[in-house]
């Protein structure tokens, strides 16, 4: 059983070659040659890569959504240089693709290029889960996001990402100037990576979204959240599941809750806070009379006396607040619809970011 994915793809019969990569109607095939389509054409001719017939009219719309395609790093060059110019496109979708560094390295030289084209249509949804990216790739990508303005939703999770990464990434987050949102999760980030991160975050005054769930940022990292918020008036939604947070990194991240004005939506579902640190987290809330959350996940653990009465107080400070235990849900809202965890661009069609970013497979023939 063969997948449609990594070395094997690069061998030729996928997307690589640029036999099956891109599917369009057969009422956008006949739209006659374009900029876009020129562009390409002469992409691949530099990249040696046969060009993709279903992407040759060009892309129809803002979004162009290629997960799952195997494009490989050469693909992907040949993909990054027709966009250099791009005057159309404001969402790409390049999850599970096997970019790997060569990847990484031609799609943010596309960012740096595409950024300075003020007066055009530009990226600003950028969708890069699942590509094999390491701390190498990640030189690149900072770089990008360091000269990139125009990237507002920004998806690197289900990576490789190290320590070395968050502390270079870390860096061009603080000095970034159009993010609004980002998806790290499911990445290696650790103690000084973590640190690294959270201290860009901190830095950074557009960040709104943040995820990090599945890492391991641990005290250490959770100390340094807390810091971020105690500094950040901007940053809205928070995730942190499973980092393997303890009660003393609970305590720390819920000591810049008590001054944070902003925060809207926490999730920490998955870390071994127990019941001191889930206690330590209400008293924050309690203590901030100015705090704007609305959502607080909190992990499954036994509910004791203490964070019994503590959840009571909350709701009496906070009647609209929803507040949920693993599993067990505390409503005080009329409608979950009113809150929108994950909010996209009006203009963006949304991205299924949830699903597991698993590799197609061929079916025996």
């Amino acid at each position: 059983m063969a997948t449609a994915r990594g070395p094997e793809m690069a061998a030729g019969g996928g997307a690589e070659d640029g036999s099956s990569a891109f599917c369009f109607s057969p009422a956008e095939r006949e739209d006659g040659p374009g900029p876009v389509r020129s562009s390409y054409l002469a992409a691949c001719r530099a990249c040696g890569v046969r060009p993709a017939s279903c992407l040759l009219p060009g892309p129809r719309g803002p979004a162009l959504l290629l997960r799952h395609r195997g494009l490989g790093t050469r693909g992907a060059k040949a993909l990054a240089l027709s966009l250099m110019a791009n005057t159309s496109v404001v969402s790409l979708d390049l999850a599970d693709n096997w970019l790997l560094g060569e990847g990484a390295a031609a799609i943010a030289e596309m960012l740096k290029e595409n950024g300075y084209i003020s007066e055009n249509t530009t990226v600003v949804a950028l969708q890069l889960s699942g590509n094999e990216f390491d701390d190498q790739a990640a030189k690149y990508l900072a770089d990008a996001i360091t000269a990139n303005s125009k990237v507002e939703i920004l998806d690197l999770s289900y990576n490789k990402f190290g320590d070395k990464a968050g502390e270079v990434l870390g860096v061009a987050i603080a000095e970034n100037i159009g993010l609004k949102e980002l998806k790290m999760g499911w990445n290696h980030f650790h103690s000084e990576g973590a640190v690294a991160l959270a201290k860009g975050v901190g830095a950074n005054v557009f960040l709104k979204v943040l995820d990090v769930s599945y890492n391991g940022f641990g005290n250490s990292g959770a100390a340094a959240l807390g810091e971020a918020l105690r500094a950040n008036n901007v940053l809205e939604e928070l995730n942190v599941s499973n980092n393997r947070i303890s009660v003393e990194g609970a305590l720390r991240l819920a000591d810049g809750l008590k001054e944070n004005k902003t925060l809207r939506i926490l999730q920490m579902m998955r870390n071994p806070m127990q019941n001191e640190g889930c206690c330590g987290i209400l008293k924050a809330l309690r203590a901030n009379s100015g705090t704007g959350m609305e959502v607080l996940d909190l992990p499954d653990v036994p509910v004791s006396k203490e964070l019994a009465e503590l959840r009571e107080a909350v709701k009496a400070l906070l009647p609209n607040l929803l507040l949920r235990h693993g599993g067990n849900t505390k409503q005080q809202r009329k409608s979950l619809s009113a809150v929108e965890p994950w909010p996209q661009p009006k203009a963006l069609a949304p991205w299924p970011c949830e699903e597991l970013m698993l590799p197609r497979v061929k079916t025996p023939s």
